[in-house]
C-alpha cells in the first residue's frame, strides 16, 4: 500500500433515518440532485476525489487543506440556499469533518488509517450544516478561504487514544469570535429560557457587555471587570509572520509568546492571552476588527526572517482606533542577539504606551530566559511541539526541554515547561505510570520554584500537579496560583484554574470574579473556562445559569464527561427529568454508566455542602446508587 499525507473530508447527512422514514422518495431525490448539481462538481473543481459513498455520506481526498475547506464551505453555504424553501423538519443538512493526516492508499482506490479515522470523528463533532477541522489542518490554513475559525480546544473522541485539537469553521468570516455558540438540534428543542443564548452571545464583546456579566455570572456582587481594567492600556500581540525560507515557524511563534509573557508581567497593562492572539495566525486580519473582537486599543504585529546565523525582525505598535503606527522598527541582528532584541522591542512598546514599571517589573522584563542561544532554540522547538496536543508531540516536547536543560541546567522556564509536559502526560495517560509522571512533574516544578521563585510558570506548573486527583491539595494549589497571578497579573489560565480549585473547596463567590478576569484576558477561551463558570454557578444554586454554561461547554467538547455529569445534576434540581435522562444516555454512549457510587469515586469536590448539592441533583434526576 502507498502511504501519503492527504486532506481528508468526511461528510454525513444529519438524521438520515428520520428523513427517510418521513419521506423516503423525496429525500432520495433531493439528495441525488444535490450530489449531481452541487457536491460532486464542487469536490472535483477543488481537485478532490470521492473515495467512497454510503447511503448518507461520503469520504473524499484532497491534495490541499485549503482546497478541502474551500470545497466544504461552498457546499455548506449552497446547501443552506438550496434547502431554504423546505420545511425545517425536512431539510437535508450535512456535517463535515476535515483532517490533514497520514493515509494508506489501497490498490482499489480506498484509503485507510488514522488520518481517515480522525476526519470521521471530527465530522461527528460538527453541528448540522457546519464544518469541524483538526488542529493539523488549521495549522496549514491561510487567509485564502473566506471563513473564520473558533477554537474548540482539545477534544477526546471515541476510539482515538489521544485528544484531538479541533476548530469550528465559521462560514461568515465577519462572525469570527462572535458567532461561536453552535445551534444544535437539541438546543432547538430546549426549554424557552435557553433561547436567548444566541442573542447573549452577540452582545458579549468582553469590553462593554455589562448586562452579560450581571446576568450570566450568576449575579455576583463583584464589580464588572471592564471597569476594573478600563484605565489600563489593553494590548494584543498578534503572531509574528514567519518569512524564513524553511517551513518551520517555531522561532516566530516563540518570539511572539515571549513578548506576550514579558508584557503580561507589567501590572499597568491588560495583555490578551496567547490562545486568543494566536486565533489570528496566518490570517492577516484588519487590526480594527481585532480591536473590536478582543476589546483592545493597541496591537503589536511583526515578522521574522532567519537566514543562517542572521535574522531580520520587523515590529510595529498600532492604535486600532485610527490604524496609525505609534512605533515601528526593523532589526538586523545575529541570532545570538535574540534576547537583546526582545528587550529592545519591549522597551519601545512600554515607552510608547507611557507605562510606568515598578522596580521588580523592571528586573523581570530585563531578565533573559537563558544565556545560551542553543538552549533557547531547543526550548522554542519544545513549545512548538507542546502546542500540537498529541502523544508523539508531547514526547518530542519533553525531549527538547530536556535538551535545553542539558545545555543550560539553570534554564528555569524550560524546567517549568518540562514539568507541565509531564503533567499533560499523566492527565492523558500517555505513560505506563501516570502517577510517576505526576511525581516527576512535582519534582521539577518544586525545583524550578526553589531556583527562581519569581517565575510565574513555575508556580503554575506546581499548581497543575496539586490540582490533579491523585495528588490533590487545594491549599497548595491555591497558594501557587495566587503567587503566579501576583507575578503575572495577566495570567488568564491561572485565574481560570484558581476559580476551578476554589469551587472544589466551596468558595464560589470568590471564584466567579476570577473566571470573569480569565474570560476578559482570554476572549477566545477554551471550553473548560465555560465549565468552571457553570460549576461555580451550580455551587451558588443558580441552576438555570449553570445549564447555559454547561451546554455551551458541551457544544465545544461533547465528549468531556464532567460537563454532562454536572448538567444532569442541574437538570435534577430544575425538575427537568427528560433532559437529564437524555444526558445520562449520552454518557452511556461515551462509555460512562453514571451512578452515585462512580461519581463519588471520581469527584474532587472537598466542600461537604457542595458534594451534598451535587448528590441531591443526581438523585432527583433518577441516577441509581450503583
Amino acid at each position: 500500500m502507498e502511504r501519503r499525507i492527504s486532506a481528508i473530508l468526511a461528510a454525513d447527512m444529519v438524521e438520515y433515518s428520520r428523513l427517510m422514514e418521513a419521506d423516503e422518495v423525496g429525500t432520495l431525490e433531493r439528495q441525488k440532485t444535490h450530489r449531481i448539481e452541487l457536491i460532486d462538481p464542487c469536490i472535483e473543481e477543488h481537485r478532490g476525489r470521492i473515495v467512497k459513498t454510503t447511503g448518507d455520506g461520503l469520504l473524499a481526498e484532497f491534495p490541499s487543506v485549503v482546497e478541502a475547506v474551500q470545497s466544504a464551505a461552498e457546499i455548506q453555504q449552497a446547501m443552506m440556499k438550496r434547502e431554504a424553501s423546505v420545511p425545517e423538519s425536512r431539510r437535508i443538512k450535512y456535517r463535515i469533518g476535515i483532517n490533514l493526516g497520514d493515509v494508506l492508499a489501497a490498490d482499489d482506490g480506498d484509503i485507510y488509517g488514522d488520518g481517515v479515522n480522525v476526519a470521521a470523528r471530527l465530522e461527528q463533532l460538527a453541528e448540522p450544516g457546519g464544518i469541524c477541522i483538526s488542529g493539523t489542518a488549521y495549522d496549514q490554513m491561510r487567509s485564502t478561504v473566506e471563513v473564520g475559525y473558533h477554537a474548540m480546544g482539545e477534544v477526546q473522541v471515541r476510539n482515538i487514544e489521544r485528544p484531538i485539537r479541533a476548530y469550528k469553521v465559521l462560514l461568515c468570516k465577519e462572525g469570527d469570535g462572535k458567532a461561536n455558540l453552535p445551534t444544535t438540534e437539541r438546543n432547538r428543542q430546549s426549554p424557552n429560557w435557553l433561547v436567548p443564548i444566541a442573542a447573549i452571545a452577540l452582545l458579549t464583546t468582553f469590553g462593554g457587555a455589562t448586562w452579560w456579566w450581571s446576568q450570566g455570572l450568576a449575579r455576583t456582587s463583584s464589580p464588572p471587570l471592564s471597569s476594573e481594567l478600563s484605565q489600563k492600556p489593553a494590548i494584543a500581540v498578534l503572531p509574528f509572520e514567519n518569512l524564513s525560507r524553511d517551513a518551520e515557524d517555531y522561532l516566530a511563534n516563540g518570539m511572539t509568546e515571549d513578548l506576550i509573557t514579558d508584557l503580561a508581567k507589567i501590572s499597568g497593562l491588560t495583555v490578551i492571552a496567547r490562545n486568543s492572539s494566536f486565533v489570528y495566525k496566518g490570517r492577516n486580519p484588519d487590526v480594527r476588527q481585532v480591536g473590536k473582537d478582543l476589546s483592545v486599543r493597541y496591537v503589536v504585529e511583526g515578522s521574522v526572517r532567519r537566514s543562517g546565523g542572521r535574522m531580520r525582525i520587523n515590529a510595529q505598535l498600532i492604535d486600532v482606533r485610527t490604524g496609525a503606527h505609534i512605533w515601528a522598527d526593523r532589526y538586523d541582528r545575529s541570532v545570538k542577539d535574540v534576547f537583546e532584541l526582545q528587550d529592545d522591542v519591549i522597551s519601545k512598546i512600554i515607552e510608547a504606551l507611557q507605562v510606568e514599571l515598578t522596580p521588580s517589573e523592571v528586573l523581570q522584563v530585563k531578565r533573559n530566559l537563558t544565556d545560551s542561544p542553543e538552549a533557547y532554540d531547543a526550548y522554542l522547538r519544545g513549545l512548538q511541539q507542546e502546542s500540537f496536543f498529541t502523544k508523539s508531540a508531547n514526547i518530542e516536547s519533553i525531549r527538547q526541554f530536556e535538551h535545553a536543560l542539558r545545555l543550560d541546567p539553570n534554564f528555569v522556564t524550560a524546567m517549568a515547561r518540562l514539568a507541565i509536559a509531564h503533567t499533560v502526560t499523566a492527565v492523558n495517560r500517555w505513560s505506563d505510570d501516570p502517577r510517576q509522571s505526576l511525581e516527576t512533574a512535582r519534582r521539577l516544578a518544586e525545583k524550578a520554584v526553589k531556583i527562581d521563585s519569581t517565575l510565574p510558570q513555575a508556580h503554575w506548573a506546581l499548581a497543575r500537579v496539586y490540582s490533579r486527583r491523585e495528588l490533590f491539595d487545594g491549599d497548595r494549589a491555591i497558594k501557587s496560583l495566587r503567587k503566579a497571578i501576583a507575578l503575572d497579573p495577566n495570567y488568564a489560565d491561572a485565574y481560570a484554574m484558581l476559580a476551578n480549585i476554589l469551587h472544589f473547596v466551596g468558595r464560589s463567590e470568590e471564584a466567579l470574579s476570577n473566571i470573569e478576569k480569565a474570560m476578559r484576558l482570554n476572549p477566545h477561551f477554551p471550553f473548560w473556562y465555560q465549565f468552571v463558570l457553570g460549576a461555580n454557578q451550580f455551587m451558588l444554586t443558580h441552576y438555570k445559569a449553570s445549564v447555559e454554561s454547561f451546554t455551551k461547554s458541551i457544544s465545544r467538547n461533547p465528549t468531556w464527561l464532567s460537563n454532562r455529569i454536572y448538567l444532569v445534576a442541574a437538570y435534577g434540581h430544575l425538575g427537568m427529568i427528560d433532559e437529564a435522562e437524555w444526558e445520562i444516555e449520552e454518557l452511556r454512549t461515551l462509555g460512562f454508566d453514571l451512578s452515585i457510587s462512580n461519581w463519588k469515586a471520581r469527584s474532587q469536590i472537598q466542600d461537604p455542602s457542595y458534594r451534598a448539592r451535587v448528590l441531591e441533583g443526581l438523585r432527583k434526576a433518577g441516577v441509581p446508587n450503583s
